[in-house]
């Protein structure tokens, strides 16, 4: 006899803003056909996680009370709303017993099968690539990468960073493509791109078009996942 199993549950670990979240976003249910959960991090604001020096103690404890709290709750995946939490993969894998999957960066093993030459480049686009290092790439960094990011000028990158309540998608759409295209007019060699940043999933088949490349990001990830698992 076929066994049944439960419906798939998705538990997503939130930072906490209230900027809108459009449809693609991770932090937006109607993004997926399945359940999701979420869990609010009081502490966790953009200017405390999105940083070049890490996630600090207080914040940490946060965080893994929040996973325990996912994980109390049934879910079958863990995953965050920012890709700069890849610095604590390992940490939060070892506090739980879920599966978990903090930045699309994680896919970067995936994504070099389809780069073939020694010169290919994999393009990250981020939110603010000064900020982005190796700490973020629970330890996939190589010099393959090339980090591009949206204009700090821009309706996306002040809305996210200043937390506003209303946001232009037809400006912040235009930004995001025009941001990958200027990437890869300066790097030749790029044959792919990451989406590292969450809010910026909403505007993949706009990139997709306009590069003519393959584009990855956290959504695909979850998806791949929640495939392997019984329906």
């Amino acid at each position: 006899m076929k066994k049944i199993s439960k419906p798939f549950s998705l538990g997503v670990l939130m930072l906490n803003t209230h900027f809108p979240r459009v449809m693609g976003d991770i932090g937006n249910p109607e993004s997926f056909a399945f359940n999701v959960l979420y869990e609010r991090v009081s502490s966790a604001k953009v200017s405390a996680i999105v940083t070049s020096e890490g996630v600090n103690s207080d914040i940490k404890k946060d965080i893994f009370y929040s996973i325990k709290s996912l994980e109390n709750k049934g879910v079958d995946l863990i995953v965050t709303t920012c890709g700069f939490l890849g610095e604590m993969q390992d940490e939060l894998k070892e506090s739980t017993n879920v599966p978990i999957l903090t930045s699309s960066l994680l896919t970067l093993p995936f994504v070099r099968t389809f780069i073939n030459k020694k010169n290919d480049k994999i393009g990250l686009l981020t939110f603010d690539a000064k900020k982005l290092n190796e700490k973020h790439f629970g330890g996939h960094y190589k010099n393959d990468v090339v980090i591009g990011d949206i204009p700090k000028d821009g309706e996306l990158y002040k809305t996210i960073k200043n937390d506003y309540l209303s946001l232009d998608v037809i400006k912040s759409e235009s930004e995001v493509v025009s941001s990958a295209l200027k990437l890869i007019e300066n790097n030749k060699n790029i044959k792919a791109i990451i989406l590292e940043c969450t809010n910026l999933s909403p505007y993949i088949d706009a990139v997709k078009t306009a590069t003519n490349l393959p584009v990855f990001d956290i959504i695909q990830a979850i998806n791949w996942f929640r495939e392997t698992k019984s329906i």
